[in-house]
């Protein structure tokens, strides 16, 4: 079962917050910069905090800009969640303005990435 719950946005950016069956899911839409980026923290933060599972899967397939911000949000919010024994699993599918930032920062070493939300669920 899915449930479905439109969460807050800006101009540049939109989150939606989903359960499939214990598992939160966050989904950002649009441009994560430094105006965004606490919105996107913030997002992790009620994901992980929902999440009925051992992990929270975080969506940016439909992300169109990282900037240097979301890239240390996104840092940081994995440590986090590591902490708290609830790992992030990362959906990136093709999303180049996603994927390039991951590799020339080096994080697509340290996250959970995954293609899809099904993948991510059977991780």
């Amino acid at each position: 079962m899915t449930e479905h719950e439109q969460g807050s946005h800006s101009p540049d950016l939109r989150v939606e917050h989903r359960m499939i069956g214990d598992v939160a899911v966050v989904a950002i839409w649009g441009e994560v910069d430094a105006t965004t980026a606490p919105q996107l923290a913030a997002a992790v933060q009620a994901g992980l905090d929902r999440t009925r599972a051992r992990y929270c899967i975080l969506d940016l397939t439909d992300v169109e800009f990282l900037g240097g911000a979301g890239l240390k949000t996104l840092a940081a919010t994995n440590l986090e969640a590591e902490i708290r024994r609830e790992p992030l699993r990362i959906v990136v599918d093709a999303n180049r303005p996603v994927i390039r930032p991951l590799e020339i920062s080096g994080l697509e070493e340290v996250l959970a990435l995954y293609h899809t939300v099904e993948e991510a669920l059977a991780g």
